[in-house]
């Protein structure tokens, strides 16, 4: 009878061979044979494990989320979102998720629609999370502002190999996660904006959006 450590030991070689194997090959080419040669286990126990090369797909995609979950949560409870050696972890574990990610949402499939609007109820969790901690200010809008969000940080990835070709590093390695990560906290925080007009523009758009809303009650 194989031990707990046997088994877990086997159930996350499977795993790991599916977040690497899918996006290699992608979904309808990669076999059951290969997940199984890739986490040196036999074919059978692949089924045995997960069911079917289906039922392992969504293991990956609860994987990937849970991940992201942990290690977010972790860093907001513990006040280190800021810490380096925090950021530095991060960027070590963010490459291979972030490419399975980008490959599962791109599918087009029911898959990656539950996989995206699992992702937008962890990310207003999470958000709600930080708010408390003090670590994000609250938004006038929650729903959206996580869903724009996520599709923002998302769609780096579904152009991952456009914006690895511009950047001249691989967008998921450590130098390309690194320049992602500078470049999206410049834009997050509003420095890319001289001192003032980020504020301006935020008002402009709540005078748009007033103006708008009294057009269309008007009408």
């Amino acid at each position: 009878m194989r031990s707990t450590e046997e088994t877990s030991s086997a159930q996350d070689r499977i795993l790991q061979a599916g977040l690497s194997r899918f996006p290699q090959d992608g979904f309808e080419a990669t076999t059951v044979r290969a997940l199984a040669a890739d986490a040196d286990v036999s074919p059978g126990l692949v089924i045995h494990y997960f069911g079917s090369k289906q039922g392992l797909r969504q293991a990956c995609d609860s994987y990937v989320v849970g991940q992201i979950r942990d290690m977010k949560s972790e860093a907001i409870a513990t006040d280190s979102l800021d810490d380096p050696s925090t950021i530095a972890g991060g960027f070590q574990v963010a490459g291979p998720l972030m490419r399975y990610l980008g490959w599962s949402l791109s599918t087009g499939s029911d898959d990656a629609a539950r996989l995206f609007d699992e992702m937008v109820e962890e990310s207003a969790r999470l958000t709600r999370m930080a708010i408390e901690a003090g670590a994000l200010e609250p938004s006038t809008d929650p729903e959206a502002r996580a869903a724009v969000l996520l599709s923002m940080q998302m769609g780096s990835l579904l152009m991952q190999e456009h914006v690895s070709r511009v950047l001249g590093v691989d967008l998921l390695s450590i130098e390309g996660v690194m320049r992602a990560s500078r470049a999206s906290l410049e834009i997050f925080t509003g420095a890319m904006f001289p001192p003032g007009q980020a504020e301006a523009m935020r008002e402009a758009l709540e005078i748009a959006i007033e103006n708008t809303r009294k057009e269309g009650s008007d009408g």
